[in-house]
């Protein structure tokens, strides 16, 4: 049997106003890369463009879909070769990628290991800005503002996530709280149909010694048994209702 698909609800505005921040901030911390290249030839303009598009493509990907960590890891390590392969070719405009790696690393890796890897990529840097010719003062500058600006979008990612796992833990209490009430709803409907059905069962038997017409024996025991086919279908709908697990309505995306 074909599976069903989950019905899918738009994410909460703050959820969306969170991840449009990171995006745009993405955007931001590679516009003067974009904007360098834009004035270079139309071979290196084009790679340029399309390699920096593609860093921010996957940083985006990362920080605002639903956190998967094999998914997480490749996308990581596809960031990684396209920051620092690309270099060689590039120049030195092409470092402000690294920004990009650096918080995603700090921000989407499990601790310690995103701490790790933030110092890694950091160091890794300014290296790279001594082996492009910056003398120290302007090292320590990038490292600094690679850092930072890390730290920043890093925060925004989190910001994003959290607002989500609240969202997601909210609607499932939403749910619970139904899931509670429902069977509170069905013991008490159970309770009182089946006090009703056995009140009735039990006036039936009493007409029924106390009669001798054949016709309204037989119409009585029809009756009683509809009751008790009544009581069997109450206590087994009550039982499955009870027994269902609780389903989520709402899947933020």
């Amino acid at each position: 049997m074909p599976h069903k698909r989950v019905p899918r609800v738009r994410a909460p505005l703050e959820v969306r106003l969170s991840r449009a921040t990171i995006a745009a901030f993405a955007v931001f911390l590679m516009g003067r890369t974009f904007a360098h290249y834009l004035q270079e030839g139309v071979a290196h303009r084009v790679a340029a463009l399309v390699l920096a598009a593609a860093v921010v493509v996957l940083y985006v990907l990362a920080a605002c879909t639903t956190p998967d960590p094999r998914r997480r890891r490749w996308l990581l390590g596809t960031m990684a070769l396209l920051v620092y392969l690309p270099l060689p070719l590039l120049g030195e405009w092409w470092a402000a990628s690294g920004v990009l790696l650096a918080a995603a690393v700090l921000g989407l890796l499990p601790r310690p290991r995103s701490l790790l890897a933030f110092v890694a990529v950091v160091l890794a840097e300014a290296v790279k800005a001594a082996l492009l010719g910056d003398d120290l003062a302007e090292v320590l500058s990038w490292t600094l503002t690679v850092a930072v600006a890390a730290v920043l979008l890093a925060g925004l990612t989190h910001f994003a996530e959290t607002a989500r796992v609240l969202y997601a833990t909210r609607a499932n209490l939403a749910s619970a709280m139904v899931s509670a009430e429902r069977a509170r709803a069905t013991r008490k409907l159970e309770a009182v149909l089946g006090s009703r059905l056995d009140a009735i069962a039990a006036q039936g038997r009493r007409v029924l010694t106390g009669t001798d017409d054949e016709t309204v024996r037989n119409e009585l025991n029809h009756l009683l048994d509809m009751a008790r086919e009544a009581q069997r279908e109450t206590r087994g709908f009550a039982h499955r209702e009870q027994q269902s697990p609780s389903k989520a309505t709402n899947h933020t995306k």
